[in-house]
């Protein structure tokens, strides 16, 4: 069936997590991903949680790989006027280029949308930021905790009033704007094939978080006011809360308070007492008397281990979920059946799962992680010859400079 974007060139020049994660997703899907890293490689290698691997095992920084899988990397130092020059001939060779530099240093190192254009027409150029391309800071640095999680309005809608704000989870809002980023580029590559012409793509951390939150959002621009979680005893509905069972796991409800759903979960819960009560027969009682209401379903569910509810929920048409962590998830049947997981082969680590893409394409078996992540600047040497023609005296010439590194053919152990 082959690949959506075999034959299609992506030069990443961008580091941490959001914009490379884009480029990951595309070399899923067949695209050749030349990642360029400064000299001495992505900031971003060795910086996240690291897995536990048995002793003697070589670790392959299991979150980088999963951020970088399937690509080459060059290091470049763009600060000097040649390195600059290896970037534009790799731009030239391109039909994508992915960038999160920051407008002013784009400028420095000469690759604004303008020069990027004038170098290679018909280029689909993918800019991401902090905070996007126009106002007053566009200029300043911006991580998924502070432009998407605290700038958007995401972390306040989550903090419950007097309460501290929880900590967001590690990349959960760039990876969740890489994602924005690679649909734009889609469709950029999409309108170059109709037109012919380049294309600029934009997204923003903290644009796609206001997506996310697009519900707040949308009212909040119309009537001012704003949005904080709720503490579970002034909840709208018991059925939209979370529960302790005996065992020590959580269940999530997720049921709309509308036909029979709450007879069906009272009769879940051996609780059929609850359903005519005087003090919770009605929608409107439930949520005026929702603190004991709370307390009454807190010391039934906690009764009983998650197992036997489970069972219990599903006989009665419950919609509800275990709340799992990061290990729990990881063995959840459903979670593994749904795809999540893919497995990657590396040449020092071995076999090793990581996280796929968020979709697939249903029957193409091409479709997935293609490969481990590039050790920095692996692929140097090769990536100037055979891509763009130095003889090995320039590229030696180039390493005695320090531009890029010191000459290593692509078999050689990392």
């Amino acid at each position: 069936m082959g690949s959506p974007l075999d034959g299609i060139r992506v030069v990443e020049i961008a580091s941490f997590a959001a914009a490379p994660t884009a480029g990951a997703i595309m070399a899923d899907l067949g695209a050749e991903v030349i990642k360029v890293e400064a000299i001495g490689g992505d900031p971003i290698r060795g910086l996240m949680k690291q897995a536990k691997v048995p002793d003697g095992s070589f670790n392959p920084d299991h979150p980088f790989q999963f951020i970088n899988r399937g690509k080459r990397s060059i290091e470049l130092d763009l600060d000097d006027p040649a390195g600059m020059t290896v970037a534009h001939r790799l731009v030239a060779v391109a039909d994508v280029v992915i960038l999160n530099l920051l407008p002013e240093r784009r400028r420095r190192f000469q690759l604004d949308v303008e020069q990027l254009h004038a170098i290679k027409p018909d280029l689909v150029i993918g800019l991401l930021t902090g905070y996007g391309e126009r106002g007053d800071e566009i200029d300043r640095p911006g991580y998924d905790v502070t432009a998407f999680f605290a700038r958007s309005g995401l972390l306040g809608g989550m903090t419950p009033d007097g309460g501290a704000p929880p900590h967001p989870r590690p990349g959960q809002g760039d990876h969740t704007t890489s994602i924005a980023l690679f649909g734009g580029l889609m469709a950029g590559l999409r309108g170059r094939d109709q037109t012919g012409e380049g294309q600029v793509v934009e997204t923003s951390l903290v644009r796609t978080a206001a997506f996310t939150i697009g519900v707040d959002l949308s009212t909040a621009v119309i009537d001012g006011n704003p949005n904080a979680d709720r503490p579970r005893e002034r909840s709208i509905s018991a059925m939209l809360e979370a529960f302790r069972c005996s065992d020590g796991r959580w269940i999530q409800f997720a049921m709309p308070d509308r036909a029979d759903a709450w007879a069906r979960f009272c009769r879940a819960l051996h609780r059929e007492d609850l359903i005519e009560h005087e003090n919770y027969a009605t929608g409107g009682l439930r949520y005026r008397n929702m603190p004991p209401l709370v307390a009454t379903l807190d010391q039934t569910i906690g009764e009983r281990a998650l197992d036997y509810w489970a069972l219990r929920l599903d006989e009665y048409r419950c919609i509800w979920a275990p709340i799992n962590d990061a290990a729990s998830a990881a063995v959840d049947p459903q979670v593994r059946a749904a795809g999540v997981f893919e497995a990657v082969d590396h040449p020092r680590a071995g076999r090793f799962e990581t996280v796929g893409a968020p979709f697939r394409l249903a029957g193409n078996e091409e479709v997935g992680a293609r490969g481990p992540a590039p050790e920095p600047g692996e692929h140097s040497a090769a990536i100037l010859t055979e891509l763009l023609g130095y003889s090995e005296d320039e590229v030696a010439e180039l390493a005695d400079r320090g531009i890029v590194p010191r000459y290593r053919s692509d078999d050689e152990d990392s």
